[in-house]
Order: structure tokens, then sequence, then C-alpha cells
């Protein structure tokens, strides 16, 4: 018995240490597969796209696998360390860095953070877009797809306990704990040396990783005060510019009260009254409107819109106005024209529309509706695009017409035309009672430009010997169409008695500006001047009053500043009310003199008063120079102030 009992005991414990064996054995192949999908899941969130990730230093790549290990070891936790958790982490990663592909193609720009919170946005405009395969792309999809095959065949698969799912999910918790407290204390910019170029977003991830940018991008969402904000600064930098805003209301008030005195007993003629009406003011931001005769070779082409330019010539004032959006960002250029502010204070990858509370904050909304106005917003897409039902309120609109509205309209290239939206302008301008203000953003002319859509006696060919590319040719026939639209709109309003002030300018130019740069200027965008990067940051623009508002006995006193005045979008709005004679606010006419140190700011940099394009933290090197670094300094803390403090003495509501 004795022997039989010790012959069992030793197949016993052999049994359990070949069970360890494998075990362990088993465990090892885990941790083997794990290091394998951390390798490839950071391969593949950058191989789709990064044509430089061979050239990534070995700092900026560790740090990238060091995320993406930490990343994938939450995930492969919470997935009970199964194969499928492995398999769904680097299908994530696939997923990241075949979005970033699309996006970078159609955008020019890499997954930002902000981008996140307008997700719903870009699947709304995404149809206009046609997704394609490239080798790389199918190259990535077998590497995952080997993966699996991989992880099916020779990676152990687990049973598993309650207690196995109790402590992983404790494990996954302690390690997300772990990540979030890790980023919140720790400056990835200064600690890891990131830079993010905000107009070569792409660059910087390529050379410095997709993931460590974009976390650090991450981290200045969030606007901190501006060095040397306080209020004694502010009241330094806006006082002076209170009495001549409050003269300037106090005699359009007077004016106004005077014509009311002057209309009593007034029959049978035009009234006084009548001659001070405050003008109607329309205000058109309409959708990659640009002037691609801008571009070498291209000059003297069918490029230039035509009729647009003979608004130009007639107009108070008129020429180029640098943005800050280039592809996409629609909602930024809205935010520069109503707000006054600019994106060169904000840097890259910030979406105001889709980050902020604008609630309170000074713009032409609510500047309007102090003055009697009747406000309007009109947009024919999905209301909720940029968050635009909630931004409009808080602006102060008083009504939005988005695409429910317009059921039936006239549609170019499956988009609602220009037309169909100035004809609810002047819907708009008819129905109200006083003088009205409405902003129209118009979509006509929106991206892709390889629809196919456009008819056949509506398309153009681009007529030169320079380019010759079918999404150009596409753009051009939407942008004769709006031409034609914009000529019967000036029309119509020409035929009205009432006095009429039209701002008309282009949000960005479109998607492919990048090729045609490289193409036309016969070099990398990586490698252009600042001078050469803003060639693709300018549309046109004009204010132009009506045959109403110009006539003998028209009361407004129109300024008429000149008509090629090169300037930028966060000075639009206040360049309106000075040409259409009406009372400035004290951000206005702090904007109007801040125009004349500082003629152009956008998200790439910024011009001094003798012209010269300078990038931002540049070395002084001019006076001139200087005087405009120090009006930067002190526009960063006005508008800082206007946005982010509720309670600021210089708010005007």
């Amino acid at each position: 018995m004795d022997i039989v009992s010790k012959g069992k005991g030793s197949a016993t414990t052999a049994s359990n240490a070949a069970s360890a064996a494998s075990s362990t054995s088993a465990a090892l192949l885990r941790v083997a597969f794990f290091v394998i999908a951390v390798v490839l899941g950071w391969l593949l969130v950058e191989l789709p796209w990064n044509d430089n990730i061979i050239g990534i230093a070995p700092s900026y790549a560790a740090a990238n696998l060091a995320i993406v290990a930490l990343l994938g070891g939450i995930v492969f936790l919470i997935g009970q360390r199964t194969r499928i958790s492995l398999a769904v982490f680097v299908a994530l990663c696939l997923f990241i860095g075949v979005a970033n592909f699309y996006i970078i193609t159609f955008k020019g720009q890499p997954i930002l953070p902000a981008d996140l919170f307008a997700l719903s946005t870009a699947a709304s405009v995404a149809g206009g877009y046609t997704l394609f395969l490239t080798p790389r792309l199918v190259g990535c999809l077998l590497a995952f797809a080997a993966f699996c095959v991989a992880l099916r065949l020779w990676c152990p698969a687990r049973h598993i306990t309650r207690w196995d799912v109790i402590v992983n999910c404790i494990a996954a918790a302690l390690l997300i704990a772990f990540c979030a407290i890790k980023y919140q204390s720790t400056d990835i910019k200064s600690e890891f040396n990131v830079t993010v170029d905000v107009w070569d977003v792409r660059g910087s991830y390529g050379s410095q990783g997709t993931l460590l940018c974009f976390l650090s991008r991450a981290q200045e969402l969030t606007p901190a005060e501006p060095e040397g904000f306080s209020d004694e600064v502010l009241s330094h930098v806006l006082e002076p510019f209170e009495s001549s805003a409050h003269q300037s209301a106090s005699s359009a008030l007077a004016a106004k009260d005077g014509a009311a005195q002057s209309a009593e007993g007034a029959e049978g003629s035009k009234t006084a009254a009548d001659t001070a009406k405050l003008p109607n003011v329309i205000a058109i931001m309409n959708e990659t409107f640009s002037d691609l005769s801008s571009y070498p070779g291209l000059e003297g082409s069918n490029a230039q819109p035509a009729y647009f330019k003979e608004v130009q010539a007639d107009s108070l004032v008129a020429g180029d106005l640098y943005v800050s959006a280039m592809g996409g960002g629609t909602c930024n250029s809205e935010f520069e024209f109503l707000t006054g502010s600019s994106m060169g204070n904000m840097g890259g990858g910030v979406y105001p529309y889709v980050l902020y509370d604008l609630d309170g904050t000074e713009n032409l909304a609510a500047y309007f509706d102090r003055l009697g106005y009747d406000t309007h917003a009109i947009h024919p897409a999905e209301a909720s695009n940029w968050r635009r039902d909630r931004i409009y309120e808080q602006l102060g609109f008083d009504s939005f017409d988005d695409i429910t509205t317009m059921e039936g309209a006239d549609t170019f290239r499956d988009l609602v035309t220009d037309k169909a939206t100035y004809e609810r302008v002047l819907e708009k301008i008819d129905a109200g009672d006083g003088p009205q203000f409405v902003f129209d953003v118009t979509i006509q002319n929106h991206g892709g430009y390889d629809t196919g859509l456009v008819p056949e006696e509506d398309q153009v060919h681009l007529d030169s010997d320079a380019v010759d590319n079918p999404e150009i040719d596409e753009f051009l026939a939407a942008m004769h169409q709006s031409d034609e639209d914009l000529r019967w709109l000036i029309d119509e309003l020409n035929k009205r008695d009432e006095p009429t002030i039209v701002v008309f300018f282009g949000d960005h130019q479109p998607g492919f500006a990048d090729w045609l740069f490289e193409h036309t200027y016969n070099k990398s965008v990586d490698d252009a001047t600042i001078e050469e990067v803003q060639a693709r940051y300018h549309t046109p623009y004009f204010i132009w009053a009506n045959a109403a508002a110009r006539a003998e006995d028209s009361s407004l006193e129109l300024e008429k500043i000149g008509t090629d005045t090169v300037t930028s979008l966060n000075y639009l709005g206040a360049m309106l009310v000075e040409a259409a004679g009406l009372p400035g606010t004290v951000h206005q006419k702090y904007l109007e003199h801040l125009r004349e140190t500082l003629p152009a700011v956008n998200l790439n940099g910024y011009q001094d008063a003798t012209g010269t394009w300078h990038w931002f933290e540049e070395e002084i090197a001019t006076p001139e120079q200087a005087a405009a670094q120090e009006a930067l300094d002190d526009y960063a803390i006005v508008q800082y102030d206007d946005l982010f403090r509720k309670n600021s003495p210089y708010k005007e509501g």
C-alpha cells in the first residue's frame, strides 16, 4: 500500500508540475503577444499616413510606445486578458491610423483633440467625400489580419473565473487612475519637448508621433490666462476707446431722435425718419469661396470669379482677407467674424464653438440686437453641426433657419444653392418691421469635388496650361454658380428702397489647396515661408452698399475705406460697422485702432505695419515688429477677458 501511495503521490506531483509549467508557458505566450500587440498597434497608428515613421527620434518613439502600452494594458485588463481583447486593441489602433489617413487626405491635417467634440458634424459632411484604399492601407489591413490569425493559432485561451474578473477590473481601474493622475501632473510639452506646429500639425505628428502630440494638444484646450493679465492692464488697453464709443452711440441716438421729431407732420413725401432708418445688414459667409487665380500660372484665368470682382470694385471696402482655416473648420471662421477674436491667440486644433460657452461674449448678433435689429442666422445643414443650434442662441440670434426649414430648396451638386439662401435672406428682411441683421452661412461649394454631379451645361474647365485637375474643374463650376447667384442678389437689392449693407467673404480655401500650392509653387508645403503659407489662408471679401443706401437723400454716413484693403477675418465685423457709419462699441473701436499696428493676424502668424508677415514667437528684428508684438500681447489679454470672464467690466450687454 505504501509503495502504491508513493507512486500516486509522485504522479500527482509530476502532473501538478507539468500543469504549472504549462500555465507559466501560456502566461509567457500571452505576455509575448501583448508586447507584439503594443508594437504592432503603434505601427498601425502611424503607418497608414506617416511617411516619416523611420525618422521619429528614439525618445519620441519610446514615449509613444509607452502610451500605447498603457492604453493596451487598460483594454487587455478590461477584456480579461483574452485573445479577443488583444485583437480589439490592435483594431482600435488600426482605426486611429486609417481615420487619420482619410482626415489628412480630405482636410490636410490629422485628428486633433477638439475634433472629438465634433464627430456628429464630421459624420454629416462625410458623404461628400469618397473613401479609397492605398497599397499601404491594404498592407496594414493584412498585418492586422495576420496578427488575428496568429492569436487564434498560437496564443493560449484563458479560462476566466469570477476572481479573475474581479482582480482584472480592479487592476484596470488602478491603471486608469494612474494614467489620469500622471497625465494631469505631467506637462507633456515641456517634459517631452513636444512642439505641435499650429500650421503644420501633420509634420509635428509625423516627426514626434501621433499619440504624444495628440495628448500634448489636449492639455492646451483649456485656455490659461495670458502672461501679464490683470484688470489694470485691461483698463490701460481699453479705456482710451470708451469715450469715442460712447460719443458714437450718443450721436447715433441723437440722429434717430431728431429724425423722428422731423417726421412729425410730414405728409405725402419721404420723411426724415425714413431717410434716417438704420440699414439692413446682410453678412454672407460663402462656403469655400476663393480666388484661385492668385496661384502662380493661374493669373488671368477663369479661376477668378468675374462678377465678384466687379462688385469689389464698387464696394466701400474690399480686398484679401486672411483666415485661420483651410479645407475645413468653417466654425472658426464664423467665430472670428462674429466675435472679433483671433484664432492666433488660441492655437491650432481649437474649435471654440464646440469647446466653450460663448454666452455673454461680445459679438455682432448681440451688437445689432442692442441697436434694435432683429437678428437671424441661416445655414442649410444640420442645426447641430458645430453646435450651431446652441452657439447661435448663446450669441443672441433671434432665429436660426437650418436645413429642416428649407425643404424643396434648389440644389447644386446635391447641396442647397446660394440663391436659395439669398431668397430666404430677403424673406427675413421683408417679414421684419425694423432693420434686420441676417447672417447667411452657405453650403453650395462644400467639398469634396469629385462627386461628378455637375450638369453638363454647368461644367467648367480651368483655362490654364499650368493645372489640369478634375477636382478643380468641379470646384470652379460651383464657384461660377456662386458668382451668378451673387449677381442675382445684388440686382435684387439695388431694386429695393430700403438701404442695405452687404458683407461677403469666403470662409477658407478648398481642401486641395495643399496640392495646388505644391503644384504651382513647385515646392513642398513643409518648405514654405510664412508668406507662402499664407497663400493658402486668404479669401476675397467686400463690404457693399445698395443704391438706396448711397442715394443723396440717405442719411447714412457711409465710409469708403478702399477696394484693395488687406485685413484678417477678426477685424471684418468692426470694419463693417465703420463702413456702414454705425456706432462702434469699445471693442470695435479698439479693433479699428489695433489694425493700424497689427494689420492682419491669423492662426499662422501676424503682419506688422509695413505689411511684413512674421511667425509667432519669431525673434524681434524691427521697431514695427516690436510694436506689432506688443499689440498682439495686449490683444490676447482683451480677447481672454471677453471670452472667458463673464463679469468683465467691458461687457456691453
